[in-house]
């Protein structure tokens, strides 16, 4: 990977398969032909323009080799660019572009953070662990038929990274975390995980008598803790915004 040579930004929308090896050949693309797209659409964010496309076909090799690159710019920007990818916003392709772009211009660019390709970049995967923090200690499960299950409503892309966390949590159990946002499940059971896309949205089954049991001894602990006297709406929305609370059990009905 170089960054030498201007770079020629044209009225082109680069079309890749949605995956990060497919993002990393728009990468390699872009850098080999010197030239910035007006955008980069997976599947999902296509939609009408009088701009031409481009399909870039997904090349492991090419991607193995942008990789390798991101990771010589050191730990911080290739972290950068894993979590950044992860957003759930519709032009973080093009931002994570421009902050390779800018990242290989020169050396210690990447770390520069009152340039506006990095700071863009930046704000992407801060973002993502934001939400993942949060989302690690929100997320609650229900019991089904010897299962666990949980619904979340992430505007990330957050599956791929609460994976470690929960499989260690609950390595001995049989576990699905569904994200309804994207569609997207993460699936533990025997010891296997996979994560999926689903084509249809998913329903968990209603709570059983035992489940609904458990729930309400959970709702009456979470009250019991609380003193009337100190109680802080406010603060407490920071801590815990309220587009998480439909999906915890004990939040649920304060909506």
């Amino acid at each position: 990977m170089s960054g030498a040579g201007p770079v020629r930004p044209v009225d082109l929308i680069y079309c890749y398969d949605g995956s990060l090896d497919g993002f990393l050949s728009c990468v390699f693309e872009s850098f080999a032909r010197r030239e910035m797209p007006f955008a980069v659409w997976p599947p999902e964010g296509e939609q009408p323009s009088f701009c031409p496309a481009r399909q870039v076909p997904t090349d492991p090799a090419r991607a193995a080799r942008v990789r390798r690159g991101v990771q010589r710019l050191g730990g911080a920007a290739a972290e950068t660019v894993a979590m950044g990818f992860l957003s759930g916003q519709p032009d973080k392709e093009l931002t994570l572009l421009r902050y390779l772009h800018y990242a290989f211009s020169e050396a210690g660019a990447a770390g520069r953070l009152g340039q506006p390709e990095v700071a863009a970049a930046c704000a992407l995967a801060r973002n993502v662990g934001w939400e993942l923090d949060k989302m690690r200690g929100f997320v609650r499960f229900e019991e089904h038929d010897g299962m666990l299950g949980a619904v979340i409503h992430p505007k990330n892309h957050l599956l791929p990274l609460l994976r470690r966390h929960f499989c260690e949590r609950l390595a001995g159990e049989n576990f699905l975390i569904y994200d309804a946002s994207h569609g997207e499940a993460l699936l533990y059971q025997g010891g296997q995980v996979q994560l999926m896309r689903l084509s249809v949205p998913l329903s968990l089954p209603d709570p059983d008598g035992k489940e609904s049991y458990y729930q309400e001894l959970w709702k009456q602990f979470y009250r019991t803790l609380t003193i009337a006297g100190r109680e802080n709406p406010r603060c407490r929305r920071t801590h815990c915004p309220k587009r998480f609370w439909a999906d915890m059990t004990e939040l649920r009905a304060e909506r």
